[in-house]
């Protein structure tokens, strides 16, 4: 039951149709929507596509650079992951190199340096380790003398401590990796890159190895990995910017054979989903946009100005990072989302019959998506800092805290789009009250039963449709996503379906 593959079950039932929500082109501040829309429009190619990879973009540049003070105290890192399901045709290339051309550049340095300095590696270390048998022979001699030994001591231990270091490939971009070299590459204390790529399958292939340590990056920037032989590699502080840009057909075949431990924990809603559409000519927010490159110009010199920041502080060991807070309005503003996603993913607070309501939200009306739900208020804030700090300011104010959270409403609806099992599946609400009516019946016939095993409900369930796994699967975890039965194994291989809860909430 866990890791409900949607796809497969939509593939098998109605037709599918998803959200008509429009993106909120206007929520992304000038600086970052204005290039977006310069170059789609330049391109003639999808602009929901194009403002994504540029917040994209602007992620990866703050992301080493600072940390957003929660108001709780707490510090958290500014790494943003994006899932991209665009077709053929829509521009994943072209958007790729148009926003993230810099990084490509540099990287392509890096690389230049990195064979250099591994070229020269072997003729430093030989050198160093002359210098220290020359001393250790110094100290011999001196030792056997019965001369002072403590300053050729210190210049040893000194000269020790300055063994140089094997060089290590800092790049920016990564577009394929295994977990070990995930790991390697991030070792250490404040390292920052960005798992992306114009084909996004490369990422799948190996993303079952670092899944869990990726979950972790993006909860607070730290993780571990204990490996026997290899010691323990440790990763503090680190930023990682994930962005997937891969076909819609080509993720849903991951999701069949791979996914099921990907959104079994909760991976996907780490992640901002967008299913970019066609473009349509002459949409609303570019309509009179001057054919310019100014706005792309400006994009890239705070980038530019960012990066170049962020190369000083490594190279002068500088490990602190700038601090991003809310302002009070913001805060408040913030607040008050995080409360309306608790209450709206609370399955407790939707049995209840209280006032929320009226504050213009329906309790529990995100318990189909509470994996996203749960993280939309960090999603709304890591948004609204990295916003606040690529336009040049460390305080979020209120206008940027709407802004981010009109994005993230967008993406509720996105995420449910491919991950909500009742927008999957329109009638599986209906068949899970026939299950609750069933179980409830079942336990006041047996006089106490909240056990069934899963090859009964095939045939004592008197709903013939429920009968059939197509349609009784999908609202047994329907049921068991609003935590109203769970799926108990036995050693004998059966799995027994438990509806404890569900009673104890209806009586």
């Amino acid at each position: 039951m866990i890791g409900f593959n949607g796809h497969f079950w939509r593939k098998k039932l109605e037709d599918f149709t998803p959200t008509e929500t429009e993106y909120p082109f206007m929520a992304t501040p000038p600086l970052i929507r204005r290039a977006a829309e310069c170059v789609s429009v330049q391109h003639q190619l999808s602009p929901e596509l194009y403002i994504v990879v540029a917040q994209a973009a602007a992620s990866l540049a703050v992301q080493g650079l600072a940390v957003l003070k929660m108001p709780d105290g707490r510090f958290v890192p500014l790494s943003m992951y994006f899932l991209v399901l665009a077709a053929t045709g829509l521009g994943k290339t072209p958007a790729f190199e148009a926003f993230l051309k810099h990084f490509i550049a540099r990287d392509e340095a890096i690389d230049v340096a990195f064979k250099k300095a591994m070229k020269e590696f072997p003729a430093r270390h030989r050198s160093w380790k002359r210098q220290c048998d020359d001393l250790s022979k110094m100290l011999s001699k001196a030792r056997q003398k019965g001369e002072p030994l403590a300053h050729l001591q210190a210049e040893l231990d000194s000269l020790i401590e300055q063994e140089p270091a094997a060089p290590r490939l800092q790049n920016w971009l990564v577009s394929d990796t295994t977990g070990a070299a995930f790991l390697q590459r991030l070792a250490g204390i404040g390292a920052s890159i960005a798992l992306t790529g114009d084909e996004g399958e490369k990422l799948l292939t190996n993303l079952y190895q670092y899944i869990a340590d990726l979950c972790q990056l993006w909860s607070h920037g730290r993780t571990d990995s204990h490996r026997i032989g290899t010691g323990t590699t440790m990763v503090t502080g680190s930023r990682v910017m994930t962005l997937l840009l891969i076909q819609a057909e080509n993720f849903y075949r991951f999701c069949e054979t791979a996914g099921r431990k990907a959104f079994g924990m909760g991976v996907w809603a780490r992640f901002l989903v967008i299913t970019p559409k066609e473009p349509t000519p002459g949409f609303t927010s570019t309509e009179n946009l001057d054919a310019t490159n100014a706005p792309i110009d400006s994009f890239w010199a705070r980038v530019v100005e960012l990066v170049t920041e962020r190369e000083r502080r490594v190279k002068a060991g500088t490990t602190e990072q700038d601090i991003v807070e809310f302002d009070a309005d913001a805060r408040d503003c913030w607040e008050a989302f995080d409360r309306e996603m608790r209450v709206r993913s609370s399955s407790r607070v939707a049995s209840r019959k209280d006032s929320d309501a009226d504050e213009g939200f329906k309790p529990g009306d995100l318990l189909d998506v509470r994996a996203f739900a749960a993280k939309a208020s960090m999603h709304a804030a890591r948004l609204a800092a990295v916003f606040a700090y690529f336009s040049g300011d460390t305080k979020v104010t209120l206008d940027m805290m709407e802004r981010a959270i009109r994005i993230i409403r967008y993406h509720i609806e996105a995420y449910r789009d491919q991950f909500s099992l009742s927008k999957a599946i329109p009638r599986v609400v209906e068949d899970a009250m026939k299950l609750e009516t069933f179980f409830h019946r079942l336990y006041l016939d047996t006089r106490g039963n909240t056990m069934i095993s899963l090859d009964s409900l095939h045939h004592s369930n008197t709903t013939s449709d429920l009968k059939l796994d197509k349609y009784l699967l999908p609202a047994l975890t329907y049921l068991w996503e609003q935590r109203k039965i769970r799926m108990s194994p036995t050693n004998g291989g059966k799995q027994y379906v438990n509806f404890r809860e569900l009673i104890n909430r209806l009586n």
